[in-house]
């Protein structure tokens, strides 16, 4: 069996120096105001050059993102090019923390910043009644859909996975909250999302990340992965929509939110909630070819069932997260 030394060392350490965690916060929270200190176009080239360091020196993580790109692209695109949309992906990630992280100075400038395509989907949707599950992905700045909500003055909430770090995580939500948006613990996180969707609110959750056991086995990009169902088993129990939303960064400090068309129940349809769990990894997958480099390839996407371990609730440890 294989052992993640790294992780076990890690948590070995952490347990005999409890202050470890306290002091990462700090370390992280003292980097990300440094550089926001600085204009956006600067702050952008310094994290694009951090992205391009962690993708030196996280050799497990540049093993993972380019062993997902030959999955996704197979022979289709050259090891040159491979390598090149896994360095922009590490050059992605890091400024899209440091984004998140300027959201305080940014949040009452963000109207000038973002230009949305599709809102009519999302007033729709809202007309219903019924709130609505915000189908997102780790895709470009994805934390700013939350900015977009706030823009559009609709309540919204977001399901996140608690953070080893305690400081980290709390520090997390507290910026969310700058946003006007909510946060849902995965872990007890059911009861709130039918409260928030009864509610007539929107609850953002995460498609693209590994959904273990209770996960549906289905392709993405042609190879098959367990894709969680729980944005569409909502829909089906609840009668919400469900919307495909991304954000992208077209320049440095300016952004695009792309919104489609919401998905509803179906009586009628057989395998409904199979078939729009494919429905949305498809939309998910044609995103991520329009911008290859804006997505996170160094997840483990892709994995096989020996990986797969038992889950005490299975709706909602389904549940993507962010």
């Amino acid at each position: 069996m294989h052992t993640n030394w790294p992780k076990l060392l890690r948590r070995k350490f952490t347990s005999s120096f409890p202050a470890w965690y306290f002091l990462e916060y700090i370390v992280l929270h003292a980097t990300m105001a440094l550089i926001n200190f600085f204009p956006i176009k600067v702050s952008t080239w310094i994290t694009r050059r951090m992205g391009e360091i962690m993708f030196l020196i996280l050799a497990p993580r540049r093993r993972t993102a380019l062993n997902n790109l030959t999955i996704a692209f197979g022979n289709s695109k050259s090891d040159s090019e491979k390598i090149k949309i896994a360095l922009e992906s590490f050059r992605n990630l890091i400024t899209s923390f440091m984004e998140f992280f300027r959201l305080p100075k940014f949040i009452n400038i963000s109207a000038k910043h973002i230009l949305s395509k599709g809102d009519e989907h999302l007033d729709n949707a809202f007309a219903r009644g019924k709130g609505l599950i915000l189908a997102m992905s780790h895709l470009g700045p994805w934390e700013y859909l939350g900015v977009f909500g706030y823009l559009k003055k609709y309540p919204s909430a977001i399901m996140g996975r608690a953070l080893r770090n305690p400081y980290i995580y709390r520090r997390i939500t507290a910026l969310r909250k700058t946003a006007k948006l909510d946060h849902i613990d995965k872990d007890a996180g059911l009861k709130a999302v039918f409260s928030k969707l009864r509610q007539n609110h929107g609850v953002a959750i995460a498609i693209d990340q590994w959904a273990g056991n209770e996960g549906i086995w289905i392709d993405f990009f042609g190879a098959p992965t367990s894709t969680t169902s729980f944005p569409a088993r909502i829909a089906k129990k609840t009668g919400c929509a469900i919307v495909p939303a991304y954000c992208i960064r077209v320049a440095s400090g300016k952004y695009e939110i792309h919104v489609e068309p919401g998905i509803t129940f179906k009586e009628n349809e057989n395998n409904w909630v199979e078939n729009t769990t494919k429905k949305l990894n498809l939309l998910l997958e044609q995103k991520i070819r329009a911008y290859p480099g804006q997505w996170s390839w160094a997840h483990k996407r892709w994995k096989n069932k020996r990986h797969i371990k038992p889950v005490k609730n299975p709706l909602v440890s389904n549940a993507g997260s962010v």
